[in-house]
């Protein structure tokens, strides 16, 4: 049998929000001997304020091949724009140097679509993780921006399969491979007793986790929605933890709400940047409720069986809408999908019945398996388009 040359692998990461759900992934790649497997980091990685979670990333032992800082400070659509077109620069020359021959990106971040447009006009393999979703906000036309410009797509359902296939994408580059993250009880490591400790949490009561973004669309009213969500939470007897926003439009004046009210009420505190994966985790998964608006109401809070009370349009068109209780953002109704997650036994038991249903799929190894058979040779050549019929 003649020598095989390992297979050169680039992922694309700007935060914890990607590379959580990827890193089982990444972790089975890297030990696979036919992969020579190195991370891009950039975005939120790299924020001290977000806590340079680019060191999760070392810690488990996978290779930053560079860093690329694209950020423009500000809090408007502007900054995000623009932002776009500096982490664009800093792939380009980056990937010029690292020479991949996959660029493999999970998701629908400015960064990862910067990454796939370099990669694409340098003519190396694209394969994307996760398209074919819909959500509400400008993430769906980046996550459907980076399937054109992706030459292999391994989506999480067969929904999300026949959206790619309708925006021309050959059927023979598509394979379904499951929902990354949805492992996340492997990474539980923590105990309760452990998490209320560290976080100062009475042991004898529930603890809420908030994770609230902005939106792009209604990025000038975040001020209000936020009031709205801490408005409710004000008057709970519960301890809230509240997780910092992304870094995008509006985002900075969410932070600042969460720290006004956190001074104000002794039983509601900012969660600082969490220093690892495993213990993101057990904070999810040891608390009550789930309130926000953040994709991991889907991705990991739904494979937990934890409650998740969804606020706004931010997650609308996602899957497992009918295990959530979706509010808008009024603070009446909020605290009621609240109380009703912590008490309804219908809900709860609804809830269980779905988790005890939700079909398994080992989504590592099924990543790690195609990519091991994918043609190195497509990115030499124009994609075709395939008419739906």
């Amino acid at each position: 049998m003649g020598y095989v040359e390992m297979i050169k692998i680039l992922y694309v990461s700007g935060s914890r929000a990607d590379y959580g759900p990827a890193r089982n992934v990444l972790k089975l790649l890297n030990s696979d001997v036919r992969f020579e497997l190195s991370v891009l980091v950039t975005g939120m990685h790299l924020d001290v304020v977000h806590g340079e979670t680019w060191r999760e990333i070392v810690e488990d032992g996978l290779t930053i091949a560079e860093s690329i800082t694209g950020h423009i400070e500000g809090d408007s659509v502007t900054e995000m724009a623009a932002s776009l077109g500096a982490y664009l620069h800093g792939m380009s020359y980056a990937i010029s140097r690292i020479r991949p021959d996959v660029l493999l990106v999970l998701g629908d971040r400015g960064e990862q679509l910067a990454g796939c447009i370099a990669g694409a006009f340098h003519n190396i393999v694209v394969v994307h993780l996760c398209g074919g979703s819909i959500s509400g906000s400008i993430d769906d036309s980046i996550r459907h921006a980076i399937t054109k410009f992706a030459h292999y797509h391994l989506p999480a359902f067969e929904e999300h399969a026949n959206r790619i296939l309708q925006m021309g994408e050959s059927p023979d580059r598509v394979k379904i491979v499951g929902l990354p993250g949805n492992d996340i009880s492997s990474d539980v490591t923590f105990s309760r007793e452990e998490v209320c400790f560290q976080f100062h949490l009475p042991l004898d009561k529930p603890y809420i986790l908030v994770l609230q973004h902005a939106v792009s669309h209604t990025f000038n009213i975040a001020d209000s929605q936020i009031v709205e969500t801490l408005d409710a939470l004000s008057v709970l007897d519960d301890s809230v933890l509240l997780a910092n926003p992304n870094d995008d439009a509006g985002g900075r004046v969410i932070l600042s709400r969460m720290k006004e009210y956190a001074s104000k009420y002794d039983h509601m505190q900012i969660l600082p940047p969490v220093a690892s994966r495993e213990l993101f985790a057990s904070i999810m998964c040891h608390s009550s409720v789930l309130v926000g608006n953040s994709s991991a109401g889907i991705v990991e809070a739904m494979n937990l069986g934890l409650p998740v009370v969804n606020i706004g349009d931010r997650q609308s068109g996602r899957e497992y809408q009918s295990c959530m209780i979706n509010v808008d953002y009024k603070s009446e109704d909020i605290y009621k999908a609240i109380q009703l997650a912590l008490h309804d036994e219908t809900y709860q038991q609804k809830l269980l019945d779905f988790t005890k249903c939700v079909k398994y799929i080992d989504t590592p190894t099924e990543v790690v398996n195609f990519i091991a058979n994918i043609d190195l040779d497509v990115g030499q050549y124009q994609k075709p388009f395939v008419d739906f019929n």
